[in-house]
């Protein structure tokens, strides 16, 4: 190798060093007036989203699973919130007490203000322990504890309209082993022209009980958080909705499950339905922006 061909090298190598150091630049915070809904890309299975207000306060809708050395509040939300200046939570809903939404929690109000709890209020021989003692937690660490049902508003912003649609105060009749899915709190979160439905997990029976009470201006929105990670659809509801913008929270390949890969049958299905679908296992954690007119979508990469 000549000497001239090392210098050259050298000098690479002293540019590269100091930059590979570099910190990341903070996250450029959301236009004034905004409403900034980010859905995780989790370690493990689960769903986790973020909202951040037009007046800036930050809730959670689900907070992801814990397994082994993996938890998506320590590994995901703690780092994003961090990476923003967050200190304090103002809220997080849990939308049905299953381990792959309420667990990430735990992390959070040990590090993390809380200053509200909410879900459903589903109690009973279906609920894991370790929920009721999550809750316990949230209110020793001050957090007020808030159950909601269909009709109960959420005021988390003066500019926006938070309403629950689901489950109906008297509850969904639904099999044991869909029971918990389908009595999910389902949101409706309106900003301006624009709104954004969150179903959690509903399956048949949940989606059946929106259809028959819609709300008054109807289920239609401009973005769906696909419900129960994709695994479940259903034509009418995704008539009803007509939803410009699908985000699927799920891993890549489910080898044990049908589907095996939700996000495809979710694009495959919202897709043939006019929208625009967007996975978490390809895209990585999906970021919509609302001005009140228009949404803006950004992900972290493009869909192999």
């Amino acid at each position: 190798m000549s000497m001239r061909l090392l210098r050259v090298l050298a000098a690479v190598l002293a540019l590269a060093g100091p930059l590979a150091c570099q910190e990341k630049a903070a996250p450029t915070p959301p236009p004034a007036g905004s409403l900034r809904m980010t859905v995780f890309e989790l370690p493990l299975h689960g769903l986790a989203i973020a909202l951040e207000t037009p007046s800036g306060a930050l809730y959670l809708v689900d907070t992801g699973k814990k397994e082994g050395d993996a938890d998506a509040g320590k590994d995901v939300i703690a780092p994003f919130l961090k990476a923003r200046g967050v200190k304090e939570i103002a809220g997080i809903l849990v939308s049905h007490p299953h381990r792959d939404h309420f667990e990430g929690a735990a992390y959070l109000l040990k590090h993390f203000r809380v200053k509200s709890f909410i879900d459903g209020g589903i109690e009973g021989p279906l609920v894991d322990e370790d929920y009721a003692k999550l809750k316990t937690h949230a209110r020793e660490k001050g957090a007020e504890l808030r159950t909601v049902r269909a009709g109960d508003v959420l005021k988390w912003d003066d500019a926006l309209e938070v309403t629950v649609l689901g489950p109906p105060k008297t509850g969904v009749a639904a099999p044991d082993k869909d029971f918990l899915n389908d009595n999910s709190v389902v949101l409706r979160i309106r900003h301006g022209a624009n709104v954004l439905l969150l179903p959690g997990d509903i399956e048949s029976e949940g989606r059946d009980s929106l259809l028959a009470h819609p709300p008054a201006d109807g289920l239609k929105a401009t973005v769906l958080v696909a419900p129960h990670h994709g695994f479940s659809s259903g034509k009418r509801f995704a008539e009803a909705v007509k939803a410009e913008t699908v985000v699927v929270s799920c891993l890549a390949d489910y080898p044990d499950k049908k589907p095996r890969s939700p996000g495809q049958a979710a694009t495959e299905f919202f897709g043939a339905a006019g929208a625009k679908v967007y996975v978490t296992a390809w895209h990585g954690p999906v970021e919509i922006t609302s001005d009140g007119k228009t949404c803006a979508v950004r992900t972290a990469r493009e869909k192999k």
